[in-house]
């Protein structure tokens, strides 16, 4: 116990004086304000039939223990997703490989710091909610007991289960990059779903809340609504006093699932973990079969074209050799995906084309266009570049256009059909939407100096935008007139040219 308090308190303090710790505390206590906007906002978070519970401990502690349950899974996995890496990187992983110090005791370790870090976050966003109780003052009465029922109850199993997630997914090969990062998501997803519809977990409290304001207000006709739900003067929302539920036997039963897949994940961790031996270290793989065919004089032939179109000029020289940059080492498989999308674009529907194709071709892109900000570091560039003549503004707009071009290729199925049916407005969204998702990515990666944050960031955007429909996240322009209607196109066109520019800010102060 001594070895794992020691390793315990050893890797907090290291973890917790990271940049992204601090940034995450400061998302969440943003997160929480903007979850309880205030009664005569233009906005509500949680509707029930036309009603939400006036800010009072009970009405608090429930939707607080909702926006939990809803949105840490992907916010805390891709902050604590780093925790053996971290050993690796710091080169403190040969210490403890040398020492007496057993496995089991390390991951221990780590899951008892991710559980503290995580309850750190909801603890910061229990003191926020009650200073937005007080702020509203629509009840001074705090009942600390309303507030923390629900984190204990719902939140607390799910904290438990996405430690030992992060960490089996650090121990298994397949799951510790990119990859991993995309099929969490998707699980999220999922668990998004099974947590609204569940009978004993969040999906109870909902329908204790429909019942409840059914009975008191019979007439009302309008649905549940969990997200942003816009106020005018002819939809208004009312308020009513709701003194809350006490725990039951049926939540307590709901916290099950996540233990027992707590305690298999972690399982399947220590099984996993190799202890930082050498065997760990991966070999050289020889190129397959196909990679073997392709690798003929004719992609040779290709690549020496691309040289002479473009070596009359500096800048498409260094567009062309940051593109290689960006492709290399990517499987040949890869490519033949990104082709086959390309060939679906061509025949599809232009609703399918819109709503679910291009998108999927686009989060094909994300494990590529995630490495911006990090190509120099990773291809050891990053001296070379700092005396070189080309500037500084040069070198980073030659790294955004080579993501456009990577992102314009993955659509060039999309970009033919709207060329033909003369669909300029769309063309001209996709542009748009190329911009933006090219800047967010070279934003997240030059100011997190990580991969993970674009990863876990840009795929919610792209659920919730195009996917869902959702008009002010929808860079993508599904709601094509609509969207323009709103001037949503001009937003993003706006937000990709500041984060450009901070980037491009950034990185000449360094």
């Amino acid at each position: 116990m001594q070895q794992v308090w020691q390793c315990i308190i050893a890797d907090f303090k290291q973890r917790t004086r990271q940049q992204s710790f601090v940034v995450t505390l400061l998302a969440m206590s943003v997160l929480t304000l903007l979850f309880f906007p205030a009664p005569d906002a233009h906005y509500q978070t949680l509707v029930i039939n036309g009603y939400r519970g006036i800010y009072n401990s009970a009405w608090i502690g429930i939707c607080l223990a909702m926006l939990n349950v809803l949105f840490l899974p992907i916010i805390c996995f891709y902050l604590v997703k780093n925790a053996i890496e971290l050993d690796r990187q710091s080169m403190t992983s040969e210490l403890i490989a040398a020492t007496s110090v057993s496995k089991l005791t390390y991951l221990i370790a780590k899951w008892c710091t991710n559980v503290v870090i995580l309850i750190t976050i909801v603890i910061v966003m229990l003191l926020s909610s009650i200073l937005i109780q007080l702020y509203y003052g629509e009840s001074y009465q705090i009942d600390l007991w309303a507030l923390l029922w629900p984190q204990l109850v719902f939140v607390l199993p799910m904290l438990l289960a996405i430690s030992s997630i992060a960490i089996m997914f650090e121990t298994n090969k397949w799951l510790k990059g990119g990859l991993g990062n995309m099929v969490y998501f998707f699980l999220w997803i999922g668990s998004i779903v099974q947590s609204v519809e569940s009978i004993s977990g969040v999906g109870a409290l909902l329908d204790n809340l429909d019942a409840e304001v059914a009975a008191r207000f019979p007439l009302s006709q309008e649905t549940t609504n969990i997200g942003i739900s816009a106020v005018n003067n002819e939809n208004l929302v009312e308020s009513f006093i709701w003194q809350g539920v006490e725990p039951t036997m049926l939540h307590l039963w709901g916290a099950l699932p996540l233990l027992f897949i707590s305690l298999c994940c972690f399982a399947l961790a220590v099984l996993f973990f190799d202890r930082f031996s050498q065997n760990s270290v991966p070999e050289d793989q020889q190129p397959s079969w196909l990679s073997k065919l392709l690798a003929t004089k004719k992609v040779n032939q290709l690549d020496k074209f691309f040289a002479l179109i473009t070596r009359h000029y500096g800048f498409t020289r260094l567009l062309r050799l940051e593109l290689k940059l960006l492709l290399k080492g990517h499987s040949i498989y890869w490519f033949i995906g990104l082709l086959t999308l390309n060939i679906i674009q061509l025949f599809i529907s232009k609703e399918l084309l819109i709503s679910i194709v291009l998108p999927i071709s686009w989060l094909w892109c994300v494990l590529v266009i995630s490495q911006l900000g990090q190509l120099d570091k990773q291809a050891n560039t990053l001296e070379l570049m700092s005396y070189s003549r080309r500037s500084i503004k040069s070198s980073c707009l030659a790294s955004y256009f080579s993501a456009w071009i990577l992102l314009l290729l993955a659509s060039v199925g999309g970009v033919l059909r709207f060329a033909v049916m003369a669909e300029w407005l769309l063309l001209m969204q996709l542009c748009i939407a190329i911009s933006f998702t090219v800047a967010l990515a070279y934003f997240c990666g030059t100011f997190a100096n990580t991969k993970r944050m674009f990863e876990g960031l840009y795929p919610v955007i792209w659920y919730v935008g195009p996917f869902q429909a959702a008009l002010y996240v929808d860079f993508f322009g599904v709601n094509s007139a609509i969207s323009w209607q709103a001037g949503m196109p001009y937003y993003f066109l706006a937000i990709a040219i500041a984060l450009l520019t901070l980037t491009i800010s950034a990185k000449h102060s360094r």
